[in-house]
């Protein structure tokens, strides 16, 4: 069976510069798991409402309130692997993205979480990359990055950074100021060493995250050939 990798855009700006990190990870992702089946999510024009806590996602089964996150969970739920690319929002993740990542946590992984009638996550151990941009070289990237990466570990998942010297925690860039949406890939092409940095740190996180996926699926399918018993 093909690895499912689900990427997420968590700009409301669209194609913008987290767009454009995604593209270049999910690229090279591609290229590692030659049959994955790419999933690209966008939060342009998407509507995430902030969690309640109504209790009613564990009448209901699933969160009652009526916007875009039901089908983002159905996705995020079925992905062999994830990479998030989020813009920083006052040092952190935007607010749309958080209000997915509550809503996702109390009414999807805490009701597949063991005595909650099932014993595992559909799809346990995820690997989950992380890409973080914003207009100042110290704008929080490593705070939004650690949030991620404390979602991913709360979630039973695998946060899988890209390779040193450019990646510790994820795939990360500035626009040196800039407003431009397409920011970083302007000055990826005129050859500027934080742009050039942060497209490397991107292509080698998505790289990771699609090596650990395939290892995981092997691992899963030798114990359940019988091939991983002693």
């Amino acid at each position: 069976m093909s690895l499912k990798i689900l990427g997420i855009s968590a700009s409301p700006r669209g194609k913008a510069n987290s767009y454009y990190l995604l593209g270049i990870a999910l690229e090279e992702a591609k290229k590692v798991a030659q049959d994955a089946k790419i999933d690209v999510y966008s939060f342009e024009k998407k509507t995430f409402s902030p969690c309640v806590h109504c209790y009613g996602c564990r009448k209901e089964g699933v969160c009652v309130i009526n916007d875009d996150f039901q089908d983002l969970a159905e996705r995020w739920i079925a992905a062999d692997a994830i990479i998030y690319s989020v813009p920083v929002y006052h040092m952190s993740i935007p607010g749309q993205l958080k209000c997915f990542i509550d809503r996702l946590g109390h009414s999807v992984i805490v009701n597949l979480a063991p005595g909650q009638g099932q014993t595992t996550m559909t799809k346990p151990l995820k690997c989950i990359g992380i890409i973080t941009q914003g207009m100042s070289i110290f704008a929080g990237q490593e705070h939004a990055a650690t949030l991620l990466i404390n979602h991913a570990l709360l979630s039973g998942c695998l946060p899988v950074p890209g390779n040193l010297w450019e990646s510790h925690l994820g795939g990360s860039g500035w626009t040196e100021r800039l407003r431009e949406v397409d920011a970083i890939e302007r000055l990826n092409a005129q050859g500027t060493i934080s742009a050039k940095a942060a497209v490397s740190s991107a292509a080698s996180l998505g790289q990771n995250v699609a090596q650990l996926a395939r290892i995981i699926e092997a691992g899963r399918n030798a114990l359940s050939s019988g091939r991983g018993n002693p």
